[in-house]
């Protein structure tokens, strides 16, 4: 599944991965070491990621050596064409099987030519300041870069945020948000308060608002809530994939994710970001790319319901792809 050599310079074997992040609002941080598949996030202290439904999580081990290495597969890439007709199947399917929305992504390739990886990261980190941008090259799991806009959770002395971030359009487009968009959203909105209200004390929630996200915008809920030490990872658990990036009902949309997307999904939408007993700030791996034999796998998804039009849930993949794709020379 993932390859072994450096996407840059196939001839050299890497032996340790390097990392580099930033959160929002602080600096930089670059790190070498290698990444391990963790059997229990509670008693790590670090950086992490996971796969998309969080079945696979890794932990980042600084100055640690002799990462394994995998071979990697090249990424699924659809056309226009056989998006729609995946996207028909998706429609009839949750027609059929009672499902109010379901999230199908694709990937897009676009050559990389001759940008540096590091100073690509640097832009992102310029560009989207309230993003979690990151980039990491490493033997076993692949070179990803990304930023993402969406807080999984953050939890700090058992003081926790979240946030409900769904419904898309073009960051100047001033007119009303569609039903479509308003429903899609507050299928997530209920989700996430529901978990909350399970597992948490004094849950407070936001009024709708809009999020900027570089070219496009979203509808977003805030929600805040106390947890004690020791349920942050059922939480998480919990939460994670919300219908932003599954569906909902959750179980029915992931059966139908599964059985009629054309690629492996990866770390695409996963669980990425820093996590202690102490503080923890975890996202969600949107708006994330692949880099490959020179070439940048970027990963796009929209919520689809019942009533979803192809051209439009493809021209909103298209809108998203320009947060990474405007910043390629």
């Amino acid at each position: 599944m993932y390859r072994a050599f450096d996407s840059y310079d196939c001839t050299a074997l890497v032996v340790q991965s390097t990392l580099t992040y930033r959160l929002p609002g602080s600096p930089v941080v670059e790190k070498k070491g290698c990444f391990r598949k963790l059997d229990n996030p509670n008693l790590f202290d670090g950086f992490i990621v996971s796969d998309f439904e969080g079945q696979h999580l890794y932990g980042f081990y600084e100055g640690a050596f002799d990462e394994e290495t995998a071979e990697q597969e090249l990424p699924v890439v659809i056309s226009k064409s056989a998006y729609c007709d995946i996207a028909n199947e998706f429609i009839h399917y949750l027609q059929d099987h009672t499902i109010d929305k379901a999230i199908l992504s694709r990937v897009k390739q676009v050559d990389f030519g001759s940008n540096q990886p590091m100073i690509f990261f640097s832009k992102l980190v310029e560009k989207y300041p309230h993003a979690f941008c990151y980039f990491f090259e490493s033997p076993s799991l692949g070179t990803w870069v990304g930023a993402t806009p969406e807080t999984l959770v953050k939890i700090e002395e058992g003081r926790g945020v979240t946030m409900s971030l769904a419904g898309t359009k073009p960051a100047g487009d001033g007119s009303a948000w569609g039903a479509k968009e308003l429903h899609e959203q507050q299928l997530v909105t209920d989700f996430i308060r529901g978990q909350l209200l399970e597992m948490c004390a004094e849950v407070r929630e936001s009024d709708r608002g809009e999020l900027i996200a570089g070219p496009v915008k979203h509808l977003v809920h805030h929600f805040t809530f106390d947890i004690a030490a020791f349920k942050q990872w059922e939480l998480i658990r919990k939460l994670h994939p919300t219908p932003a990036v599954s569906g909902y009902p959750r179980d029915k949309a992931l059966k139908c994710i599964a059985e009629l997307e054309a690629h492996d999904r990866k770390f695409y939408a996963g669980i990425i970001g820093l996590t202690s007993a102490k503080t923890t700030s975890l996202f969600v791996n949107l708006r994330s790319a692949e880099l490959l034999n020179n070439q940048l796998y970027l990963y796009l998804g929209g919520g689809l319901t019942q009533q979803s039009d192809p051209e439009s849930e493809w021209n909103e993949t298209e809108n998203k792809a320009k947060t990474l794709l405007d910043l390629i020379d």
